[in-house]
């Protein structure tokens, strides 16, 4: 037979099983950014949560992922029922991508790239690069300065020599390659 202190307490019991929502906050123990997921030590020294998804989408490789570092606070909740948990906010990120269809963008400390299908452009903190699938800017602009320093015009009597100025366009292939990557 039941009390009144027990039916009270299995009730509040069944109503926290149907929340649609909880939140906790943690410490991220590991991140799989092959799988899209980590794993979260909950603050109240919990058993660690596994496979907490890094991007809130389920079902979904669009839209938002952020990469948080190990050792980071976060909150995680459970937004698509009991167990199925995401990310919600990082104290400390390693990676930022957004990707919608084919376009990525993609963040760290060191290097932002931009990619559509095959032409990707990428900017680190020395260099930019941007190529398609089988050409860059760094190899077109080397070419042409290379051709130029080497260029001849015939004349009527004969072939002229190169430039006088070939070092310029030689200098200018080392300056290039300070500014554009391969």
């Amino acid at each position: 037979m039941m009390n009144k202190n027990t039916a009270k307490i299995n009730a509040g019991i069944r109503a926290l099983t149907h929340k649609p929502f909880e939140i906790i906050s943690g410490k991220v123990v590991s991140v799989d950014a092959g799988a899209g997921t980590m794993t979260v030590r909950p603050s109240d020294d919990g058993e660690p949560i596994e496979g907490v998804r890094l991007i809130d989408i389920s079902g979904s490789t669009d839209g938002l992922i952020v990469y948080p570092d190990t050792d980071s606070d976060v909150v995680i909740g459970s937004i698509d029922g009991p167990g199925e948990w995401a990310l919600l906010c990082a104290s400390k990120i390693t990676k930022a991508s957004i990707k919608i269809g084919s376009v990525n963008y993609e963040m760290t400390d060191d290097k932002v790239t931009i990619q559509n299908s095959n032409v990707a452009l990428e900017v680190t903190n020395t260099v930019f690069k941007m190529k398609t699938a089988s050409e860059s800017l760094f190899d077109i602009l080397k070419d042409l300065l290379t051709h130029i320093s080497v260029l001849t015009v015939p004349t009527p009597s004969g072939p002229s020599s190169v430039p006088t100025n070939v070092a310029d366009f030689t200098a200018l292939i080392t300056r290039l390659s300070n500014l554009l990557a391969h």
